[in-house]
């Protein structure tokens, strides 16, 4: 009987372990499938642009550093609006695990056509503005510019400066919430805003040729005609000596005198950092507020400066980066 007994208590024992066993090859082999879950991003800009694409990079290196398996599904809408609703429109119905929007006018287009997927966006001047805010699967991060800083760095460099030149898109509205900041704060330091709006590279064209005339300063702003016409218009504001001041450095990168600001890299790598959340550690993006970010870079482009004579004070170039330092 005792025999019996051993030889039920063992049968029992190792059946334990087997179905111990078991559970624990279950277990890993459903650790070893969400490890291995390839997510679905689409992701999509307005137009292709050196700003938005480094936008773009940020975003994919935040993602692959935190070691997520992505399969991105990559779209340029050309500038036309009718073709960015037709990508995000594809987008929800191909059920992404998310949606990577970048610049205002692309994340409009997500919010009119994509309700039950996660959007993040980037690069977005004014999210209030835009309607982007309180969007239940939206969230991300802004680029907006820090126009009251850029105006004191402005005063500084030019002192007798009086009138500031700006050209912007009339249809988007990130440039005209930027154009009414610069108009409500110019003042207070002494500066007149000169203006003209476009809504296209041939028109970009006609109006610098007039503002180069009449401004002391050009203030170039993260528009995306300004940003797609830029080699242009800088050729006619060198001809005219009038320097650029710029809010992102893909602007001194590519030849204008200074900016100050956030870098589009930052902006996309942080709006990355948001994805991860969302897709790794589930979080909701309701519960993620729209960052904007703050993080302020001064940069230098030596050989403008040279080119057009100007003397930067000391103060500001122990603060500042050169462009041509960047690329060594």
């Amino acid at each position: 009987m005792k025999k019996i007994m051993r030889g039920v208590l063992l049968f029992g024992m190792l059946g334990g372990m087997s179905v111990s066993c078991g559970n624990n090859e279950n277990g890993k082999v459903k650790e070893t499938q969400q490890q291995e879950k390839v997510y679905k991003i689409g992701m999509s800009q307005i137009v292709d642009h050196p700003a938005l694409n480094s936008a773009k990079q940020g975003f994919k290196d935040a993602i692959e550093k935190a070691g997520i398996k992505v399969e991105y599904d990559d779209k340029v809408a050309n500038g036309e609006i009718p073709t960015q609703a037709l990508i995000m429109q594809q987008f929800q119905a191909d059920k992404k695990d998310l949606v990577y929007a970048i610049t205002t006018p692309t994340s409009q287009a997500a919010k009119n056509k994509i309700k039950d997927i996660p959007v993040v966006i980037a690069a977005v001047t004014d999210p209030k503005g835009a309607g982007l805010e309180g969007v239940p699967n939206i969230t991300g991060t802004s680029g907006a510019a820090p126009i009251n800083e850029n105006l004191e760095l402005m005063r500084q460099l030019f002192p007798k400066a009086k009138k500031i030149g700006i050209i912007y898109n009339s249809s988007e509205q990130n440039s005209i919430s930027e154009l009414n900041n610069l108009k409500k704060l110019a003042p207070e330091k002494g500066f007149e805003v000169v203006d003209k709006s476009i809504t296209n590279g041939t028109e970009l064209v006609a109006a610098a040729n007039i503002l180069s005339k009449q401004v002391d300063i050009f203030y170039a702003i993260q528009d995306n005609t300004i940003s797609s016409y830029f080699p242009t218009l800088l050729d006619i504001l060198n001809k005219a000596k009038v320097p650029v001041f710029a809010t992102n450095d893909v602007y001194s990168d590519r030849g204008g005198l200074i900016s100050q600001g956030t870098t589009d890299y930052d902006i996309g790598y942080r709006a990355g950092e948001i994805a991860v959340e969302i897709l790794k550690n589930g979080k909701k993006p309701s519960d993620i507020p729209i960052e904007t970010m703050k993080k302020l870079r001064i940069e230098i482009n030596k050989g403008n400066m040279e080119l057009l004579g100007i003397k930067i004070p000391e103060e500001v170039l122990k603060q500042a980066v050169f462009t041509e330092d960047k690329k060594k």
